[in-house]
């Protein structure tokens, strides 16, 4: 019989061999200790939300790319409004961009400035329901592309962070929330590789100038301020809520009460035909009579002529819808409200008779409140706003 070898045999054996002595030289891996994760970002304070969320921009821009950028100021995202706890958090944003971003340029929001800068900085600061907490967001866009190149957004625990509105924007008689405003929160919330808002992007130069403008009031030069506003409102796309107030404000402080009044009813104006005309009129406490200082009240009934004037001018219809803060009851604030609006549409009618007739009032209570802390101060006056919206005419 004859016998078949197998030759496998002699090369599997020497593969055994092979590998017990490999396994005998191998010691065994020691266990090692479990790594820690990070500290959750939402226990950061400002100072370390901000050193964050720059690294997180750092981290995501290509490296060739231009790092000089201006910084849009950033907005309460509820109101649209700068504040003194944005301001806050934009300063420090700035130190954190200096000293995480390499090579960061930070140029000033001016003509100039926007002129120069290849990112624009747009960003927003959120008060979140927990006491205290609060979220930034912060969006850098290539102003040759118009793409957003980075975004981020982190929580911080703060105390201290003030919501009270910066002087132009609590002295401003109507809610400048407008089409330019939604475009920068917008845009401060896109994900990176995504298109900025257009008209936003485009409006730079403008906003630059509206800035300028902006600061030139708060600092208390009102002849500065108003002369850059003027120049604003020549430019095809300065036709701004943000500008007619501007103007409004600039001329009342320089005592030329006609060209305020003019002021006004533009923004009368672009409201009713934007359909986002809200005026902020104080009340009594639990009353539906005005702020009894004149200072604070006495500029209303010619807010309200100019209101009638231009309604009835456009042949518009109109919607009264009142709004109070949140410190009363429901069910009483929506009969305030309620109240309030009728007491307009009554004093609207004495402006321009037969406004009644192609009017209505709703009252919305504190349901649409958009700062709701309910103190009735400075901090939550646009709580406490009417709103003037065009309706369908009935027969």
């Amino acid at each position: 019989m004859t016998r078949v070898l197998d030759r496998s045999y002699p090369s599997m054996l020497a593969l055994a061999v092979l590998a017990v002595l490999v396994a005998a030289c191998v010691r065994p891996m020691e266990p090692t200790a479990p790594v820690p994760p990070p500290p959750p970002l939402t226990d950061l304070n400002l100072v370390g939300a901000a050193s964050a969320l720059a690294a997180d921009l750092e981290r995501q821009m290509s490296p060739g790319l231009t790092r000089s950028m201006v910084i849009d100021p950033l907005l309460d995202s509820r109101t649209g409004q700068q504040t003194v706890a944005t301001t806050r958090v934009q300063q420090e944003l700035i130190q954190a961009f200096v000293a995480k971003i390499s090579q960061a340029t930070i140029l000033k929001f001016d003509g100039a400035g926007a002129g120069q800068a290849r990112l624009l900085v747009s960003g927003t600061l959120t008060a979140l329901p927990d006491a205290n907490r609060f979220r930034m967001t912060v969006a850098l866009s290539d102003r040759h592309s118009g793409i957003v190149v980075a975004q981020a957004a982190t929580q911080f625990v703060e105390a201290g962070m003030d919501p009270t509105p910066t002087r132009f924007y609590a002295d401003s008689p109507s809610l400048v929330r407008d089409r330019s405003v939604e475009g920068h929160m917008k845009t401060a919330e896109t994900p990176a590789g995504q298109a900025a808002d257009t008209l936003y992007m485009e409006q730079v130069p403008t906003s630059a100038l509206l800035a300028d403008a902006l600061e030139a009031y708060n600092a208390e030069r009102w002849s500065d301020s108003l002369a850059l506003y003027n120049t604003a409102v020549l430019r095809p796309d300065g036709q701004q809520l943000r500008t007619f107030n501007g103007i409004y404000l600039a001329n009342v402080q320089l005592g030329q009460l006609a060209a305020a009044e003019e002021a006004f009813s533009k923004i009368a104006a672009l409201g009713l035909a934007t359909n986002n005309l809200a005026v902020k009129l104080l009340f009594k406490p639990g009353a539906t009579e005005f702020w009894p200082d004149p200072k604070v009240s006495g500029v209303y009934p010619m807010w309200l002529k100019q209101i009638a004037k231009v309604a009835l001018a456009s042949g518009s219809c109109l919607n009264v819808v009142g709004h109070t803060s949140a410190s009363g009851t429901e069910g009483f604030n929506e009969k305030l409200s309620l109240a309030r609006a009728g007491a307009i549409r009554e004093r609207l009618e004495r402006e321009a008779p037969g406004i009644a007739r192609k009017s209505q009032v709703s009252g919305v209570g504190s349901r649409e409140n958009l700062v709701g802390t309910g103190t009735d101060d400075a901090s939550d006056a646009i709580d406490r706003r009417v709103e003037f919206k065009v309706v369908a005419c009935t027969p």
